[in-house]
């Protein structure tokens, strides 16, 4: 969260992915403590864009719930799509996983 805080990182989100994190992280398996999940999409919803989708149909998805993601990340032109489930988006530029991103970051 600290490239978010500190403004190198602007997280672009809508309703559905703020939904999709609460349900992900709050999994019983992560055991994260509530308090730290709300933070983290405080930060997120502080810092971010609320942005509407940009509706992408040419595309197939593994998993319906993934395209908010791909959608999202297409309304902003300069926006990545950052995710441990590259295998699960359009293989481009713009989708990395996070160790990609950090790479870029400290370049």
């Amino acid at each position: 969260m600290a490239y978010v805080y500190s403004g190198a990182v602007t997280p672009v989100f809508n309703d559905e992915i703020i939904k999709e994190y609460r349900d992900v992280l709050g999994r019983e398996r992560f055991h994260f403590d509530p308090v730290d999940i709300e933070s983290a999409i405080s930060a997120i919803t502080t810092y971010g864009l609320n942005i509407e989708r940009t509706k992408v149909e040419d595309e197939i998805f593994p998993d319906l719930k993934d395209v908010v993601f791909y959608e999202v990340k297409m309304s902003e032109e300069d926006a990545y799509l950052v995710t441990g489930n590259i295998r699960h988006f359009p293989k481009t530029p713009f989708v990395v996983t996070p160790r990609e991103m950090v790479e870029m970051l400290i370049e």
